[in-house]
Protein backbone atom coordinates (compact mmCIF):
# COMPACT_ATOMS: atom_id res chain seq x y z
CA UNK A 1 0.00 0.00 0.00
CA UNK A 2 2.79 2.67 1.12
CA UNK A 3 4.96 1.56 -2.27
CA UNK A 4 1.91 2.23 -4.40
CA UNK A 5 1.16 5.90 -2.69
CA UNK A 6 5.01 6.54 -2.85
CA UNK A 7 4.51 6.01 -7.30
CA UNK A 8 1.73 7.69 -6.84
CA UNK A 9 2.85 10.69 -5.21
CA UNK A 10 6.08 10.15 -7.95
CA UNK A 11 3.80 10.27 -10.58
CA UNK A 12 2.00 13.46 -9.27
CA UNK A 13 4.94 14.99 -8.63
CA UNK A 14 6.37 14.37 -12.05
CA UNK A 15 2.59 15.91 -13.69
CA UNK A 16 2.94 18.93 -12.07
CA UNK A 17 6.76 19.41 -12.75
CA UNK A 18 5.69 19.05 -16.31
CA UNK A 19 2.84 21.42 -16.30
CA UNK A 20 4.48 23.85 -14.31
CA UNK A 21 4.92 27.15 -15.35
CA UNK A 22 8.54 27.82 -16.24
CA UNK A 23 9.86 31.02 -14.36
CA UNK A 24 10.96 32.85 -17.06
CA UNK A 25 7.35 33.08 -18.53
CA UNK A 26 6.47 34.83 -15.21
CA UNK A 27 7.61 37.38 -15.84
CA UNK A 28 5.34 39.81 -18.25
CA UNK A 29 9.27 41.37 -19.56
CA UNK A 30 10.27 38.65 -20.74
CA UNK A 31 6.54 36.94 -22.19
CA UNK A 32 5.90 40.00 -23.83
CA UNK A 33 9.00 39.73 -26.26
CA UNK A 34 9.21 36.37 -26.73
CA UNK A 35 5.37 35.89 -27.91
CA UNK A 36 5.93 38.89 -30.17
CA UNK A 37 9.54 37.42 -31.40
CA UNK A 38 7.48 33.74 -31.67
CA UNK A 39 4.66 35.30 -34.36
CA UNK A 40 7.15 37.07 -36.48
CA UNK A 41 9.56 33.99 -37.07
CA UNK A 42 5.71 32.72 -38.19
CA UNK A 43 5.91 34.35 -41.03
CA UNK A 44 9.30 33.86 -41.68
CA UNK A 45 9.15 30.03 -41.71
CA UNK A 46 6.26 30.49 -44.24
CA UNK A 47 8.27 32.54 -46.51
CA UNK A 48 11.48 30.16 -46.19
CA UNK A 49 8.99 27.18 -47.60
CA UNK A 50 7.27 29.51 -49.88
CA UNK A 51 10.33 30.50 -51.30
CA UNK A 52 11.99 26.79 -52.00
CA UNK A 53 8.95 25.69 -53.63
CA UNK A 54 8.36 28.68 -55.71
CA UNK A 55 12.49 28.23 -57.01
CA UNK A 56 11.76 24.67 -57.30
CA UNK A 57 8.67 25.38 -59.63
CA UNK A 58 9.93 27.81 -61.81
CA UNK A 59 13.20 25.96 -62.18
CA UNK A 60 12.70 22.61 -61.66
CA UNK A 61 16.30 22.13 -60.66
CA UNK A 62 17.97 20.61 -57.27
CA UNK A 63 20.69 22.70 -57.82
CA UNK A 64 18.95 26.34 -57.88
CA UNK A 65 17.14 25.57 -54.77
CA UNK A 66 20.61 24.83 -53.43
CA UNK A 67 21.90 27.98 -54.67
CA UNK A 68 18.86 30.28 -53.14
CA UNK A 69 19.39 28.97 -49.92
CA UNK A 70 22.82 29.64 -50.10
CA UNK A 71 22.22 33.09 -50.99
CA UNK A 72 19.48 33.67 -48.60
CA UNK A 73 22.27 32.63 -45.64
CA UNK A 74 25.50 33.33 -47.36
CA UNK A 75 26.38 36.69 -45.34
CA UNK A 76 25.63 35.30 -42.22
CA UNK A 77 29.41 33.72 -42.33
CA UNK A 78 30.76 36.76 -43.77
CA UNK A 79 29.28 39.42 -41.53
CA UNK A 80 27.99 37.53 -38.24
CA UNK A 81 31.16 37.52 -36.22
CA UNK A 82 32.26 41.28 -36.91
CA UNK A 83 28.02 41.89 -36.06
CA UNK A 84 28.67 40.36 -32.55
CA UNK A 85 31.52 43.30 -31.70
CA UNK A 86 28.86 45.41 -32.73
CA UNK A 87 26.14 44.50 -30.96
CA UNK A 88 28.20 44.45 -27.47
CA UNK A 89 28.53 48.21 -28.94
CA UNK A 90 25.12 49.47 -29.82
CA UNK A 91 21.42 49.94 -28.23
CA UNK A 92 19.93 46.81 -29.10
CA UNK A 93 16.37 48.26 -29.08
CA UNK A 94 17.40 50.33 -31.79
CA UNK A 95 18.72 47.24 -33.76
CA UNK A 96 15.79 44.78 -33.86
CA UNK A 97 13.84 47.86 -34.42
CA UNK A 98 15.27 48.45 -37.43
CA UNK A 99 15.88 44.87 -38.70
CA UNK A 100 12.04 44.51 -38.35
CA UNK A 101 11.30 47.38 -40.20
CA UNK A 102 13.79 46.11 -42.97
CA UNK A 103 12.36 42.63 -42.68
CA UNK A 104 8.75 44.06 -43.78
CA UNK A 105 10.17 45.78 -46.89
CA UNK A 106 11.66 43.18 -48.02
CA UNK A 107 8.88 40.69 -47.74
CA UNK A 108 6.44 43.49 -48.98
CA UNK A 109 8.33 43.50 -52.11
CA UNK A 110 8.44 39.89 -52.40
CA UNK A 111 4.47 39.93 -52.13
CA UNK A 112 4.38 42.56 -55.20
CA UNK A 113 6.54 41.26 -56.87
CA UNK A 114 4.93 37.44 -57.06
CA UNK A 115 1.09 38.95 -57.37
CA UNK A 116 2.32 40.72 -60.81
CA UNK A 117 3.99 37.57 -62.02
CA UNK A 118 7.50 39.91 -62.06
CA UNK A 119 9.07 37.07 -59.85
CA UNK A 120 11.88 35.14 -61.06
CA UNK A 121 15.16 33.38 -59.86
CA UNK A 122 16.95 36.51 -60.17
CA UNK A 123 15.12 38.54 -58.08
CA UNK A 124 14.33 35.96 -55.08
CA UNK A 125 18.35 35.68 -54.92
CA UNK A 126 18.94 39.54 -54.44
CA UNK A 127 16.03 39.92 -52.06
CA UNK A 128 17.65 36.56 -49.92
CA UNK A 129 20.72 38.20 -50.30
CA UNK A 130 19.52 41.51 -48.13
CA UNK A 131 17.27 39.06 -45.55
CA UNK A 132 20.37 37.24 -45.57
CA UNK A 133 22.37 40.50 -44.39
CA UNK A 134 19.37 41.55 -41.84
CA UNK A 135 19.24 37.84 -40.23
CA UNK A 136 23.17 38.24 -39.57
CA UNK A 137 22.12 41.37 -37.32
CA UNK A 138 18.43 40.26 -36.18
CA UNK A 139 19.16 36.03 -35.19
CA UNK A 140 22.06 37.31 -32.85
CA UNK A 141 20.31 40.63 -31.33
CA UNK A 142 17.52 38.16 -30.38
CA UNK A 143 19.80 35.83 -28.56
CA UNK A 144 21.82 38.12 -26.89
CA UNK A 145 18.86 40.45 -25.41
CA UNK A 146 17.13 37.30 -23.76
CA UNK A 147 19.43 37.05 -20.46
CA UNK A 148 18.70 41.10 -20.19
CA UNK A 149 15.01 40.31 -19.79
CA UNK A 150 15.11 37.74 -16.98
CA UNK A 151 15.68 39.36 -13.15
CA UNK A 152 17.39 36.74 -12.44
CA UNK A 153 20.27 35.00 -13.64
CA UNK A 154 19.21 31.51 -12.76
CA UNK A 155 16.55 32.12 -15.23
CA UNK A 156 18.74 32.20 -18.14
CA UNK A 157 17.79 28.30 -18.64
CA UNK A 158 14.24 29.22 -18.27
CA UNK A 159 14.23 31.87 -20.78
CA UNK A 160 16.43 30.32 -23.70
CA UNK A 161 14.12 27.03 -23.43
CA UNK A 162 11.28 28.76 -23.73
CA UNK A 163 12.21 30.69 -26.22
CA UNK A 164 13.28 27.73 -28.11
CA UNK A 165 9.86 26.37 -27.46
CA UNK A 166 7.71 29.44 -28.34
CA UNK A 167 9.63 29.16 -31.70
CA UNK A 168 9.11 25.72 -32.17
CA UNK A 169 5.71 26.13 -31.85
CA UNK A 170 5.72 28.60 -34.89
CA UNK A 171 7.44 26.22 -36.64
CA UNK A 172 5.07 23.41 -35.99
CA UNK A 173 2.15 25.81 -37.20
CA UNK A 174 3.64 27.93 -40.45
CA UNK A 175 4.24 24.47 -42.98
CA UNK A 176 0.89 23.40 -42.47
CA UNK A 177 -0.70 26.77 -42.87
CA UNK A 178 2.09 27.43 -45.54
CA UNK A 179 1.68 24.17 -47.21
CA UNK A 180 -2.52 24.72 -47.74
CA UNK A 181 -2.09 28.34 -48.77
CA UNK A 182 0.74 27.46 -51.42
CA UNK A 183 -1.65 25.10 -52.53
CA UNK A 184 -4.61 27.48 -52.76
CA UNK A 185 -3.27 31.10 -52.96
CA UNK A 186 -0.04 30.83 -54.12
CA UNK A 187 3.34 31.70 -52.58
CA UNK A 188 2.25 35.48 -52.34
CA UNK A 189 0.20 34.96 -49.84
CA UNK A 190 2.77 33.23 -47.57
CA UNK A 191 5.21 36.75 -48.29
CA UNK A 192 1.95 39.07 -47.32
CA UNK A 193 2.05 36.93 -44.03
CA UNK A 194 5.24 37.61 -43.58
CA UNK A 195 4.90 41.60 -43.80
CA UNK A 196 2.21 41.62 -41.18
CA UNK A 197 3.59 38.96 -38.67
CA UNK A 198 6.36 40.93 -38.15
CA UNK A 199 4.25 44.22 -36.37
CA UNK A 200 3.64 42.20 -32.81
CA UNK A 201 6.91 42.17 -32.41
CA UNK A 202 7.96 45.97 -33.42
CA UNK A 203 5.38 46.30 -30.56
CA UNK A 204 7.00 44.27 -27.86
CA UNK A 205 10.62 46.05 -28.76
CA UNK A 206 9.02 49.16 -28.15
CA UNK A 207 7.76 48.60 -24.25
CA UNK A 208 9.96 46.24 -23.08
CA UNK A 209 12.82 46.75 -20.04
CA UNK A 210 16.02 45.92 -20.95
CA UNK A 211 19.08 45.72 -18.51
CA UNK A 212 22.23 47.34 -18.85
CA UNK A 213 25.59 45.43 -18.87
CA UNK A 214 27.57 46.80 -16.54
CA UNK A 215 30.40 46.41 -17.56
CA UNK A 216 30.61 46.48 -21.30
CA UNK A 217 32.40 50.40 -21.05
CA UNK A 218 35.83 49.09 -21.72
CA UNK A 219 34.73 47.28 -24.94
CA UNK A 220 34.38 50.58 -26.51
CA UNK A 221 37.69 52.25 -26.11
CA UNK A 222 39.17 48.95 -28.04
CA UNK A 223 39.31 48.82 -31.98
CA UNK A 224 36.55 46.25 -33.65
CA UNK A 225 39.59 43.91 -34.53
CA UNK A 226 40.39 43.47 -31.15
CA UNK A 227 37.25 42.75 -29.64
CA UNK A 228 36.69 40.24 -32.64
CA UNK A 229 39.83 38.36 -31.97
CA UNK A 230 38.88 38.41 -28.32
CA UNK A 231 35.59 36.63 -29.21
CA UNK A 232 37.27 34.04 -30.98
CA UNK A 233 40.36 33.28 -29.08
CA UNK A 234 37.88 32.82 -26.11
CA UNK A 235 35.57 30.17 -27.49
CA UNK A 236 38.77 28.04 -28.92
CA UNK A 237 40.12 28.26 -25.27
CA UNK A 238 36.67 27.61 -23.51
CA UNK A 239 36.91 23.86 -24.50
CA UNK A 240 32.67 23.10 -23.47
CA UNK A 241 31.97 25.76 -25.68
CA UNK A 242 34.77 24.70 -28.60
CA UNK A 243 33.41 21.52 -28.64
CA UNK A 244 29.22 22.31 -28.52
CA UNK A 245 30.66 24.91 -31.80
CA UNK A 246 32.04 21.55 -33.81
CA UNK A 247 28.90 19.78 -33.03
CA UNK A 248 26.94 22.67 -34.02
CA UNK A 249 28.58 23.14 -37.37
CA UNK A 250 28.38 19.45 -38.42
CA UNK A 251 24.33 19.38 -37.80
CA UNK A 252 23.98 22.17 -39.39
CA UNK A 253 25.96 21.37 -42.68
CA UNK A 254 24.95 17.90 -42.38
CA UNK A 255 21.12 17.23 -41.61
CA UNK A 256 19.76 21.17 -41.10
CA UNK A 257 19.89 21.19 -44.88
CA UNK A 258 17.42 18.29 -45.08
CA UNK A 259 14.22 21.05 -44.77
CA UNK A 260 15.60 22.48 -48.51
CA UNK A 261 15.66 19.23 -49.78
CA UNK A 262 11.89 17.70 -48.38
CA UNK A 263 10.01 19.34 -51.41
CA UNK A 264 12.53 17.78 -53.62
CA UNK A 265 11.92 14.56 -51.66
CA UNK A 266 7.86 14.58 -51.54
CA UNK A 267 7.68 15.15 -55.59
CA UNK A 268 10.55 12.89 -56.96
CA UNK A 269 10.57 10.40 -54.39
CA UNK A 270 6.99 10.43 -52.78
CA UNK A 271 5.10 11.79 -55.70
CA UNK A 272 3.04 14.26 -54.02
CA UNK A 273 2.37 18.41 -54.30
CA UNK A 274 2.60 20.88 -52.53
CA UNK A 275 0.74 19.67 -49.92
CA UNK A 276 2.61 16.82 -48.71
CA UNK A 277 5.51 19.30 -48.28
CA UNK A 278 3.47 20.70 -45.71
CA UNK A 279 2.67 17.09 -44.26
CA UNK A 280 6.33 16.49 -44.10
CA UNK A 281 7.14 20.29 -42.63
CA UNK A 282 4.15 19.82 -40.47
CA UNK A 283 5.75 16.46 -38.87
CA UNK A 284 8.93 17.22 -38.40
CA UNK A 285 7.63 20.85 -36.87
CA UNK A 286 5.75 18.40 -34.57
CA UNK A 287 8.91 16.72 -33.40
CA UNK A 288 10.13 20.00 -32.83
CA UNK A 289 7.31 20.92 -30.22
CA UNK A 290 8.03 17.76 -28.81
CA UNK A 291 11.31 18.62 -28.19
CA UNK A 292 10.71 22.04 -26.87
CA UNK A 293 8.60 20.81 -24.43
CA UNK A 294 11.09 17.96 -23.11
CA UNK A 295 13.32 20.69 -22.86
CA UNK A 296 10.56 24.01 -21.11
CA UNK A 297 9.53 21.05 -18.46
CA UNK A 298 11.78 21.08 -15.49
CA UNK A 299 15.46 22.14 -14.65
CA UNK A 300 17.16 20.11 -18.16
CA UNK A 301 20.44 22.53 -17.37
CA UNK A 302 22.44 19.57 -15.73
CA UNK A 303 21.85 16.84 -18.51
CA UNK A 304 21.82 19.29 -21.68
CA UNK A 305 25.25 17.67 -22.53
CA UNK A 306 23.85 14.22 -22.67
CA UNK A 307 20.69 15.33 -24.29
CA UNK A 308 22.91 16.90 -27.40
CA UNK A 309 25.23 13.75 -27.78
CA UNK A 310 21.97 11.42 -27.70
CA UNK A 311 19.84 13.63 -30.28
CA UNK A 312 22.61 14.08 -32.32
CA UNK A 313 23.25 9.97 -32.58
CA UNK A 314 19.52 9.53 -33.29
CA UNK A 315 19.44 12.29 -36.06
CA UNK A 316 21.71 10.72 -37.94
CA UNK A 317 20.49 7.34 -37.84
CA UNK A 318 16.50 8.96 -38.68
CA UNK A 319 18.14 10.53 -41.04
CA UNK A 320 19.51 7.52 -42.80
CA UNK A 321 16.43 5.59 -42.53
CA UNK A 322 14.64 8.09 -43.78
CA UNK A 323 16.35 7.74 -46.82
CA UNK A 324 15.52 4.83 -47.42
CA UNK A 325 11.46 5.16 -47.27
CA UNK A 326 8.84 6.11 -49.75
CA UNK A 327 6.03 5.57 -48.09
CA UNK A 328 4.85 8.86 -46.90
CA UNK A 329 2.84 7.38 -43.70
CA UNK A 330 6.24 5.69 -42.39
CA UNK A 331 8.45 8.76 -43.55
CA UNK A 332 6.25 11.05 -41.61
CA UNK A 333 6.86 9.29 -38.38
CA UNK A 334 10.32 9.40 -39.50
CA UNK A 335 10.53 13.35 -40.26
CA UNK A 336 9.03 13.57 -36.74
CA UNK A 337 11.49 12.03 -35.34
CA UNK A 338 14.57 14.13 -37.04
CA UNK A 339 12.76 17.30 -36.35
CA UNK A 340 12.85 16.29 -32.68
CA UNK A 341 15.79 15.42 -32.32
CA UNK A 342 17.45 17.94 -34.63
CA UNK A 343 15.65 21.13 -32.25
CA UNK A 344 16.97 18.59 -29.64
CA UNK A 345 20.50 19.14 -30.26
CA UNK A 346 20.31 22.98 -31.42
CA UNK A 347 18.14 24.43 -29.10
CA UNK A 348 20.03 22.25 -25.96
CA UNK A 349 23.83 23.77 -27.61
CA UNK A 350 22.25 27.14 -27.47
CA UNK A 351 20.89 26.89 -24.01
CA UNK A 352 24.12 25.52 -23.04
CA UNK A 353 25.98 28.30 -24.39
CA UNK A 354 24.05 30.86 -22.80
CA UNK A 355 24.07 29.05 -19.62
CA UNK A 356 28.03 28.39 -19.25
CA UNK A 357 28.65 32.06 -21.06
CA UNK A 358 29.42 33.78 -17.37
CA UNK A 359 31.59 37.08 -19.52
CA UNK A 360 28.74 39.10 -20.29
CA UNK A 361 30.39 41.65 -22.19
CA UNK A 362 31.52 38.95 -24.66
CA UNK A 363 28.16 37.66 -24.58
CA UNK A 364 27.29 38.99 -28.46
CA UNK A 365 30.51 38.45 -29.89
CA UNK A 366 30.08 34.37 -28.87
CA UNK A 367 26.83 34.65 -29.63
CA UNK A 368 27.58 35.89 -32.97
CA UNK A 369 30.41 33.19 -33.12
CA UNK A 370 27.37 30.34 -33.02
CA UNK A 371 24.78 32.41 -35.31
CA UNK A 372 27.45 31.56 -37.65
CA UNK A 373 27.59 28.42 -37.24
CA UNK A 374 24.24 28.47 -38.05
CA UNK A 375 23.56 31.20 -40.55
CA UNK A 376 27.18 31.12 -42.31
CA UNK A 377 27.61 26.65 -42.46
CA UNK A 378 23.58 25.84 -43.59
CA UNK A 379 24.06 27.94 -47.00
CA UNK A 380 27.01 26.02 -47.94
CA UNK A 381 25.56 22.98 -46.98
CA UNK A 382 22.54 24.17 -48.63
CA UNK A 383 24.73 24.71 -51.91
CA UNK A 384 26.47 21.31 -51.16
CA UNK A 385 23.48 19.37 -50.97
CA UNK A 386 21.75 20.90 -53.95
CA UNK A 387 24.44 20.02 -56.10
CA UNK A 388 24.70 16.55 -54.44
CA UNK A 389 21.00 16.01 -54.84
CA UNK A 390 21.69 16.72 -58.31
CA UNK A 391 24.29 13.62 -59.19
CA UNK A 392 23.67 11.33 -56.89
CA UNK A 393 19.65 11.97 -55.87
CA UNK A 394 18.18 13.41 -52.64
CA UNK A 395 17.72 10.08 -51.02
CA UNK A 396 21.56 9.04 -51.05
CA UNK A 397 22.35 13.11 -50.41
CA UNK A 398 20.23 12.48 -46.94
CA UNK A 399 21.97 9.10 -46.63
CA UNK A 400 25.17 10.91 -46.87
CA UNK A 401 24.30 13.55 -44.28
CA UNK A 402 22.92 11.07 -41.90
CA UNK A 403 25.99 8.95 -41.71
CA UNK A 404 28.20 12.17 -41.17
CA UNK A 405 26.42 12.99 -38.11
CA UNK A 406 26.81 9.97 -36.66
CA UNK A 407 30.59 10.63 -36.77
CA UNK A 408 29.84 13.82 -35.80
CA UNK A 409 27.93 13.05 -32.48
CA UNK A 410 30.75 10.36 -31.56
CA UNK A 411 33.32 12.53 -31.45
CA UNK A 412 31.42 14.63 -29.34
CA UNK A 413 30.55 12.19 -26.92
CA UNK A 414 34.29 11.58 -26.90
CA UNK A 415 35.05 14.77 -25.43
CA UNK A 416 32.02 14.80 -22.67
CA UNK A 417 34.73 14.21 -19.51
CA UNK A 418 36.38 16.75 -20.16
CA UNK A 419 32.83 19.11 -20.92
CA UNK A 420 31.80 18.05 -17.64
CA UNK A 421 34.57 18.65 -15.22
CA UNK A 422 34.78 22.51 -16.68
CA UNK A 423 31.09 22.71 -16.12
CA UNK A 424 30.21 21.78 -12.76
CA UNK A 425 32.05 24.19 -11.05
CA UNK A 426 29.64 26.64 -12.81
CA UNK A 427 26.44 24.78 -12.28
CA UNK A 428 27.60 24.85 -8.82
CA UNK A 429 28.01 28.82 -8.58
CA UNK A 430 24.78 29.58 -10.29
CA UNK A 431 22.69 26.93 -8.21
CA UNK A 432 21.78 24.74 -10.52
CA UNK A 433 23.73 21.56 -8.61
CA UNK A 434 24.50 21.32 -5.29
CA UNK A 435 27.79 19.89 -5.85
CA UNK A 436 30.35 18.47 -8.34
CA UNK A 437 29.56 14.46 -9.04
CA UNK A 438 32.49 12.07 -8.43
Amino acid sequence: MQRSSKKNYQKDKLSVTFLKIPPALKSANFSCFVIGESLSFFGSWMTQIALVWLVYQLTNSAVLVGVAGFTNQAMGLIITPLVGVLLDRWNLRYVLLTTQLVSILLSATLTYLTINSNINVAWIIIIGTLQGIVKAFDLPARQVIIPRLVEKKADTYSAMASHSFLINTAKFVSPMIGGVMIARSGPASCFLMDAISYLPFLSAILTIHIKPVANQSFSQKAQIWTNLKEGFIFAYQFLPIKYALVLQIIICFMAMTHVNLIPIFAQEVLQGNAETMGFLMTASALGSIVAGLYLISGQKAPFLVKIMAFSATILGLSLMIFSRLNKLEVCLLLIFIIGMTNTLTLASINNFTQLVLVEEDKRGRVTSIFTTGFLGILPFGNLFFGALAGQIGVANSLLFGGTCCMIGAYYFTRQMPIIKKIVEPIYVEMGIISQPSK
